[in-house]
């Protein structure tokens, strides 16, 4: 399930989210709800685009086709994340910890395609790890 999440505290992102073929999985402009709880409110605008529906244990599965969303869509992410003057964008990959008592250290490589494609748009990478039991 990655996503990229893109920000800025002056520019919205809605007409962009209205006018691209990128699958957007959420749009806010700062100071909106978030949620329908109506209780987290956007502290900036904010653009998330789906990269990834792969399930959080299968990071290379994530990272694979975050390079296939970057690859595809380059030109159209370029073209937005060099026009907006303060814009901040991290590809966030949410992953499963597989720490446990038996297992004391956890390694995820980042490919070296990925790594260069993020680069080249200027984006931050993140690995969110949750255990497993997170949402029960």
């Amino acid at each position: 399930m990655c996503v990229l999440k893109i920000y800025s505290d002056t520019f919205s992102f809605k007409a962009f989210s209205e006018d691209t073929d990128i699958p957007v999985y959420s749009v806010f402009d700062k100071g909106e709800y978030r949620n329908k709880k109506q209780t987290r409110v956007a502290k900036h605008n904010v653009l998330s685009l789906d990269v990834s529906d792969r399930e959080w244990d299968d990071f290379p599965g994530q990272a694979a086709d975050a390079i296939n969303f970057l690859s595809k869509h380059y030109d159209e992410l370029l073209k937005l994340l060099s026009s907006v003057e303060d814009v901040n964008a991290c590809l966030d990959f949410p992953i499963y910890s597989r720490l446990s008592s038996e297992i004391i250290n956890q390694n995820d490589y980042i490919p070296r395609g990925l790594i260069s494609l993020a680069g080249k748009l200027n984006l931050e990478i993140g690995m969110s790890q949750y255990s497993r039991d997170a949402f029960e």
